[in-house]
């Protein structure tokens, strides 16, 4: 690899965490509610960034891993699952009978089983496809399907796909530094694009935000909901998880239980673990998810290079949202087979 820096090595997670809570605190003092974060906040987002990072750095020096390929997996069979994830989300805005993005009605109904398939089929083989046989003309793929998801209003879908390209591409070495710079820029307009008109179809809401403090407030609110957690810490004793992998909303449940009415939440990376589990929760999830990125940035080579490019733009995405999505962990069980797959194949 010509870069000398790895700039998404596993630790990059911890950069994310860290300026999400300075957004925060700028937003907490400028568009706010009560008071500013309290320090008790700020010290338990350091607290779980150093957890996060211990796991990192205890599987970086004391376990090896070496990347083996999967032949079975064709350009031609991966380029047609592509078009069959972009036909797929076709037909779910077709049911749908409109464009999620400028109707907030047909957006809380956008996460169709259709969609539960079209998305994560798009995203894993599509950075199979960039990885394993990278040509240029696989480009516009990144584009369209950027435009065609993001047109179910969610910005986490387009920064998931344009994210995981963009890191799958700078391990190929594929990205010229007006090539990264226009990206980055494609990836900060796009997620303002679809937040900001998201924002401006919701009928019961009226916003005087431009998009760039529609970021700010976000990440403010969001890490309120988070102060509001914390003296609830442990007491809902592993509901949430129950519902990421059964049924229900786990986000609207984390609104009645902490705001106490009916609203979808997002509660930061920490919010839903500090919820069921308290601190032990927090220090388990963050060791783990330090842990197994470092493992899986071991194995970053051909189609290891996309897992990696997924889980790790996932794991940032989360750092607002939340890991409460079950079709996320379904992605962290591919990365585990794939890693299961490796540590056989070095045994053998």
């Amino acid at each position: 690899m010509k870069n000398k820096i790895d700039f998404f090595n596993p630790l990059i997670v911890v950069v994310g965490i860290l300026a999400f809570l300075a957004m925060g605190y700028i937003g907490s003092f400028n568009y706010r509610f009560e008071n500013p974060l309290s320090l008790e906040v700020i010290l338990t987002v350091i607290f779980a960034c150093i957890v996060f990072a211990a796991g990192v750095l205890a599987v970086k020096y004391k376990i090896n891993v070496e990347s083996k390929e999967l032949n079975f997996l064709s350009e031609k069979l991966l380029l047609a699952l592509v078009i069959i994830a972009l036909a797929l989300q076709g037909l779910n805005l077709i049911l749908l009978g409109g464009i999620p993005l400028f109707n907030s009605t047909l957006k809380a109904n956008a996460t169709t089983n259709i969609w539960r398939i079209a998305y994560p089929l798009f995203l894993i083989t599509l950075n199979f496809l960039l990885a394993k046989y990278y040509n240029r003309k696989y480009l516009a793929l990144i584009l369209l399907g950027a435009l065609i998801f993001g047109l179910n209003g969610y910005r986490t879908s387009v920064l998931g796909i344009l994210g995981s390209s963009f890191i799958t591409l700078y391990y190929l070495d594929k990205i010229s530094r007006k090539v990264g710079i226009a990206f980055v820029a494609l990836i900060a307009v796009g997620i303002m694009a679809v937040g900001y008109i998201a924002s401006q179809s919701i009928a019961t809401q009226h916003w005087t935000l431009n998009p760039l403090e529609l970021i700010f407030y976000r990440a403010g609110f969001t890490l309120e909901v988070f102060e509001k957690i914390i003296p609830l810490a442990g007491t809902t004793n592993g509901h949430i998880l129950s519902m990421i992998f059964s049924s229900g909303s786990p986000r609207t449940f984390i609104g009645e239980y902490v705001l106490k009415y009916t609203v979808c939440l997002t509660s930061t990376l920490f919010g839903p673990v500090m919820l069921d589990f308290g601190y032990i929760g927090l220090t388990i999830q963050m060791l783990f998810m330090g842990a197994f990125l470092g493992l899986i940035h071991k194995i970053k080579k051909g189609i290891g290079i996309g897992i990696y490019s997924i889980i790790l733009t996932h794991t940032i995405i989360w750092i607002e949202t939340g890991p409460t999505d079950i079709m996320i962990w379904f992605l962290y069980l591919i990365g585990l087979v794939y890693l299961i797959i490796n540590l056989k194949k070095r045994g053998e």
